[in-house]
C-alpha cells in the first residue's frame, strides 16, 4: 500500500506538467495564429494548425488519465483507477469535475480545428477559455474565492500567448524562407509587453493572496518553490526583453547567423519554460500552503 501511495506521489506532478504543456500549446498556438494570421505564410498557419490540433488531442489523453489518478489516490492503490466507488467519488470532487471539463474542452478543441470560418475560431474561443477555467476548479485558487480565481485565469491567459509563441517561431527559424521572421516576432514583442504587463500583476496578486505575507516566501518550503519560480519567470522575461531589443531588429537583413543566435534563444526560452512548469507543478499537487491555508 505505502509503495502505490508513492506511486502517485511521482504520477500525479508529471501528469500536470504534460497537462499543463498540452494546455499552453494548444491555447497559446491557437492565440499566436488569431494574432498574426495576416502576416504567416500558409505553411506557417498549417503548422500552428497541425500543433494546436496534436497538443489538444495529447491533452485530453492527460486530462482524463488525471481524472483516474484523481480515484487512484483517493483510494491509495492502482486498482482504484478502476473501483467503480473511487470513481464516483473522483466524480464528485472538485479535481475531479475540473479534469473532466478539461478533458471535455479538449475534445472540443480537436473537434473545432475540423470545421472551417466562423464555427472554426468560435469553437477554439470558447473551448480555450474553458480549458483555462478548468484550473479555476480546484486546488489553491478555490482559497481566496473570485478574485483568485479571476487573477488565475489572466495569469494562465498570459502565460499561453507566451509559452504558446515559441515552438511556432523556433519551426520559423528553422525554414529555409524567413523574410517574415522579423516581422512577426516585432508583432509579438508590440503585445507580449501587454500580455506580460498582465502575466506578471495577476501572478504576483494571486501568489499575495495565497500567501498573505512576504516573508513566508524565505521561510517555508512552498515559499521557497514559488521563489525560484519567480526568479526563472524573471530569467525568461530579462531572455525576452534581449531578444526584443537586440535580436529582433538584427533579423532585418535575414542574416542567417542572426536568424540560428534567435533559434537558440528560444531553445533557451523553451528549456526554462519546462522548469518553470515543473515548479508549478509541484507548486500544486506536492505542497501545502504555509499556516495549514
Amino acid at each position: 500500500m505505502v509503495l502505490e501511495m508513492d506511486v502517485w506521489i511521482i504520477v500525479n506532478p508529471t501528469l500536470r506538467v504534460f497537462l499543463y504543456a498540452a494546455s499552453f500549446l494548444s491555447v497559446g498556438t491557437f492565440l499566436f495564429s488569431l494574432h498574426f494570421s495576416k502576416h504567416l505564410t500558409v505553411a506557417q498557419k498549417s503548422y500552428c494548425d497541425h500543433l494546436a490540433f496534436k497538443t489538444a488531442l495529447v491533452g485530453s489523453v492527460i486530462s482524463l488519465l488525471m481524472f483516474f489518478s484523481v480515484a487512484g489516490s483517493l483510494g491509495g492503490d492502482i486498482a482504484s483507477v478502476i473501483e467503480p466507488l473511487m470513481l464516483q467519488l473522483a466524480l464528485e470532487s472538485k479535481s475531479g469535475v475540473g479534469f473532466l471539463t478539461a478533458f471535455i474542452s479538449f475534445m472540443v478543441m480537436s473537434t473545432a480545428h475540423r470545421l472551417r470560418g466562423h464555427a472554426n475560431r468560435f469553437g477554439l474561443l470558447v473551448s480555450s477559455a474553458a480549458l483555462l477555467l478548468s484550473f479555476t476548479m480546484s486546488g489553491h485558487s478555490q482559497l481566496g474565492g473570485f478574485l483568485s480565481q479571476l487573477l488565475l485565469m489572466v495569469h494562465l491567459f498570459g502565460i499561453a500567448f507566451w509559452l504558446g509563441a515559441l515552438f511556432p517561431f523556433h519551426w520559423m527559424c528553422l525554414q529555409p524562407d524567413t523574410h517574415n521572421l522579423s516581422i512577426v516576432a516585432h508583432r509579438f514583442g508590440v503585445f507580449a509587453m501587454g500580455y506580460v504587463s498582465l502575466l506578471f500583476s495577476a501572478g504576483v496578486g494571486y501568489a499575495y493572496l495565497l500567501l498573505g505575507d512576504v516573508s513566508l516566501m524565505l521561510t517555508t518550503q512552498y515559499g521557497n518553490v514559488l521563489l525560484s519560480k519567480i526568479v526563472l519567470v524573471a530569467a525568461l522575461l530579462s531572455l525576452a526583453a534581449l531578444n526584443k531589443f537586440k535580436l529582433v531588429p538584427s533579423l532585418e537583413p535575414r542574416w542567417t547567423p542572426n536568424v540560428r543566435q534567435f533559434q537558440r534563444s528560444i531553445q533557451f526560452e523553451i528549456a526554462i519554460a519546462l522548469i518553470i512548469l515543473t515548479a508549478s507543478s509541484l507548486l500544486t499537487t506536492s505542497m501545502t500552503l504555509p499556516m495549514g491555508m
